[in-house]
């Protein structure tokens, strides 16, 4: 198993923890996750199994798991992952959720569409 990278990306006032590590050649994949707020928005996982016999190993999948790491982040900081970011309930003009509820489903039965 080889030492993975751990980078912390702000990105929109949100902060993002992207950890990228290799599982091991019993398991021989590279798995990079996107954590935000504690839980994570992303994994993404590359298989290295075809590599196993070639004797620059090591370099091969230190290679794959920084190209992996760094894609990553480049995609976050293009706004790929804000899809998934978990959206908290907003008040709009004050007026709770469940009258804006109401208001929608009565605007739907007089125009329905």
């Amino acid at each position: 198993m080889i030492v993975g990278f751990n980078t912390d990306v702000k990105f929109r006032d949100e902060m993002f923890h992207i950890q990228t590590e290799d599982k091991g050649q019993d398991n021989p994949l590279v798995e990079t996750l996107v954590y935000h707020s504690g839980e994570i928005l992303l994994s993404r996982r590359i298989g290295y199994a075809h590599l196993l016999k070639k004797s620059d190993l090591r370099k091969r999948i230190k290679d794959i798991m920084k190209t992996q790491h760094d894609e990553v982040i480049t995609e976050l900081r293009g706004g790929k992952f804000m899809h998934l970011i978990s959206m908290e309930t907003q008040v709009i003009d004050d007026v709770p959720l469940d009258e804006m509820v109401l208001e929608y489903l009565n605007n739907e039965e007089t125009h329905p569409g």
